[in-house]
């Protein structure tokens, strides 16, 4: 086994996991609640856990158990300054992770983490116990309202300083508060039709509560909305707009509100809006015993409702065509009226439950003949934690263990938003993936075991991966796998206009084989990992029961949709053996037909070259007749006219050329005889000045430059004459 995969198997060894197991040992045996908790926070490759015995988190890297080295042993306490007065059942990070939340039923703290330093980069340069500094938010609040309980904290994402926390309340009242000032509510929404009431029980179970369907059971924030102010209300020309968050809040009996939110200085307060209608339409509105709502952050927002029996309720929220008349009426505004709101509502949301998948609590089992059998009316509310790595998965946690979920569908419906033509036709539907991954709770009768902690690790050198903690404090490490369907044409059944749609038959084609044997072997149920509670007896009954599901589902998912891959794989290789022939007989017909066209292509390049040679000698017979018989024309054309003209205008002037040439000869002659005589006489020669001289040479030079080119150019024009 790798040193990066080693971790898994040896994180329960650790001295600090020791400690945490020893300390909560007694708790892990008392432990008879229902609902799982979120003990454990991960951010990158550190690992925080709570230790509700000793009241402090303890800090190790995961990275240290791929090192061989004496730090494997090595975790780091961070005592808070303010430590919680209650059980702490849930950590949750800001978006920055430089706070850390600490909630339980009756009470919120928030731990600031210290700053990092060193070889190793640990905390206060690693200390062993590094004291932290802890708010307690309403705390006030919660000591005058002591039947008040806490239901979910998360922190708001539209915090500019990532410091402001929202409390949702059983009082169906939903505050934020900023750590900053801690005892003191920046924005508060009432979610109920009546006045809050706090003459509750503290014995009272919250489940009962939530059982009438009047509470708010959980609520997740959607993607940021901007509303405008009413007309008359900004001056002309100048539209002013505010950025506002929806809060969606699921009730008891499954009804869907949602509540806006604003951290400026002076917040807007719009009516909260609900309940939501959801389409279609059903007689249970789709279950009364609704636990938890989750909001993944696509467009549009796809909505996640779960109830306690473990349906998952996957809705698709669009807003509602203004044209369309609902039975939703006014009433369905609460808090606040419309009228008294300077700003505008947004618009009217709509629920589309595309689908709806169960979960499988506990294990399905054949039943042994004589066995008394068991209803298995087993419920829990089930945690729903969003995917760091994949918007369209998300995990949940319960009493009975752990499934993941995909939504494949996701991007086609996405894409389809995305399209502007052919908006009539609809994305193909793809059904959600479930798997089970932990089993706490094997059989119906089986002591439920509620997982403590599950968060996801996402680091370059461990991978992705989920850690989930046991009722007994021991930790499993999973391996995400990618369970999303292989498809070859992710695209939408419809297509833009221009194109053609392909035909089913050739997409089929096309298709890969390796993903076609990947489909054939994608599973549809799973063996999930058995982790049950230390309390837990089975009889030898009950444990042949789990060994006939688990052998059942070998056969089903591993032995049976191998035989089909073998069977698969036989057949593609007879295929390709036939194509082989085949092939190799059409390459010998192609090789001699290559030799054929090789020889018929050096005869057609001899047939070619001599082609070529009598083109030419054509050419030149077609050039000397021409040549010929436009010497037999009986008159002249216009270009010999212009010649003629011109030999006659150069004759004319070679004339006067020649008359001036004489003048010059009879000049130069006088001149000699003049010399002679002189010299004969022995008499001084008359003087000629230098400027006289240079003059004379200059015509002279000139002159004699004139004749040389008038006699070229006459040379030239006989030669041509000559050529006619």
């Amino acid at each position: 086994m790798a040193a990066v995969d080693k971790w898994r198997t040896s994180l329960n060894e650790t001295s600090f996991c020791k400690r945490i197991r020893e300390n909560n040992a007694r708790e892990s045996r008392q432990n008879t609640q229902l609902e799982s908790k979120g003990l454990t926070a991960v951010n990158d490759n550190d690992l925080f856990i709570w230790d509700n015995s000793s009241t402090h988190l303890i800090n190790y890297n995961l990275q240290n158990l791929t090192e061989i080295s004496d730090r494997k042993s090595r975790f780091q306490v961070l005592q808070c300054t303010d430590s919680p007065k209650f059980t702490v059942e849930w950590l949750v990070w800001n978006i920055t992770k430089t706070h850390l939340t600490l909630w339980g039923q009756l009470g919120v703290t928030v731990l600031e983490l210290p700053q990092k330093w060193g070889k190793f980069a640990e905390f206060q340069g690693g200390k062993d116990v590094v004291a932290c500094k802890s708010v307690s938010v309403a705390e006030y609040y919660f000591s005058s309202h002591q039947s008040i309980r806490l239901l979910q904290v998360a922190w708001h994402p539209g915090s500019s300083a990532d410091t402001h926390v929202v409390i949702l309340t059983s009082d169906n009242l939903i505050s934020i508060y900023d750590i900053m000032e801690p005892g003191r509510p920046v924005q508060t929404v009432f979610l109920g039709d009546n006045e809050p009431s706090y003459g509750l029980s503290l014995s009272r179970p919250l489940s009962i509560s939530g059982a009438l369907g009047d509470y708010i059971m959980s609520f997740d924030f959607g993607l940021a909305v901007d509303v405008e102010k009413k007309s008359g209300s900004y001056r002309a020309g100048k539209t002013e707009t505010r950025t506002v968050w929806p809060v969606y809040c699921v009730r008891g009996n499954g009804d869907v509100i949602v509540a806006y939110t604003d951290l400026s200085d002076s917040p807007v307060k719009l009516p909260v809006h609900g309940p939501l209608l959801m389409y279609p339409p059903a007689e249970d509105n789709y279950g009364t015993d609704a636990c938890s709502i989750l909001c993944l952050q696509t467009t549009p927002t796809v909505v996640v409702i779960t109830t306690c029996d473990g349906r998952l309720h996957h809705c698709v929220l669009l807003p509602k065509d203004p044209e369309e008349t609902t039975l939703q009426s006014e009433e369905s505004y609460t808090s606040i009226s419309k009228e008294s709101c300077a700003y505008q509502s947004p618009d009217e949301m709509l629920l589309y439950v595309n689908e709806t998948v169960e979960l499988e609590l506990s294990l399905t089992t054949a039943p042994i003949q004589g066995a008394q059998s068991l209803d298995d009316i087993f419920t829990c509310p089930i945690r729903l934690i969003k995917d760091i790595s994949s918007p369209d998965r998300y995990h949940c946690s319960h009493a009975a263990g752990v499934h993941t979920v995909v939504l494949p569908w996701i991007n086609n419906l996405q894409r389809f938003c995305s399209e502007e033509e052919d908006e009539d036709m609809l994305p193909s539907h793809q059904q959600s993936i479930v798997e089970h991954l932990i089993c706490t709770k094997p059989l119906p009768n089986s002591p439920p075991s509620p997982v403590l902690g599950l968060s996801q690790v996402k680091d370059t050198v461990i991978g992705t991966n989920l850690l989930a903690l046991s009722s007994d404090y021991e930790f499993q490490c999973l391996r995400l796998s990618d369970m999303r369907p292989i498809t070859t044409d992710t695209s939408l059944q419809s297509s833009t206009r221009g194109r053609t749609i392909p035909s089913p038959l050739r997409k089929i084609s096309r298709e890969p084989f390796d993903d076609r044997i990947r489909k054939i072997l994608q599973k549809k149920t799973s063996n999930p990992l058995l982790k049950s509670g230390s309390n837990t007896q089975m009889s030898q009954q009950e444990c042949f029961q789990l060994l006939s599901r688990a052998t059942q589902v070998f056969r089903e998912e591993y032995i049976q949709k191998q035989d089909l891959a073998r069977q698969e794989i036989e057949r593609r290789v007879t295929m390709y053996k036939d194509q082989k022939e085949q092939q190799e007989s059409d390459i010998q017909t192609l090789q001699e037909s290559r030799n054929i066209l090789s020889n018929n292509a050096e005869q057609l390049a001899v047939s070619c070259e001599e082609c070529k040679e009598k083109q030419e000698e054509i050419l030149k017979r077609i050039e000397n007749v021409m040549r010929k018989l436009q010497a037999r024309i009986p008159f002249l054309s216009e270009a010999e006219r212009g010649m003629k003209r011109e030999l006659e205008n150069i004759e004319e002037r070679l004339e006067t050329y020649q008359n001036s040439l004489k003048q010059l000869e009879v000049k130069r002659e006088y001149q000699d005889r003049q010399i002679k005589q002189i010299r004969k006489s022995n008499q001084p020669s008359p003087l000629i000045k230098e400027k006289q001289m240079s003059q004379l040479k200059d015509v002279l030079k000139q002159e004699g430059d004139d004749l040389a080119e008038l006699m070229k150019k006459l040379n030239q024009l006989k030669m041509e004459a000559n050529v006619r």
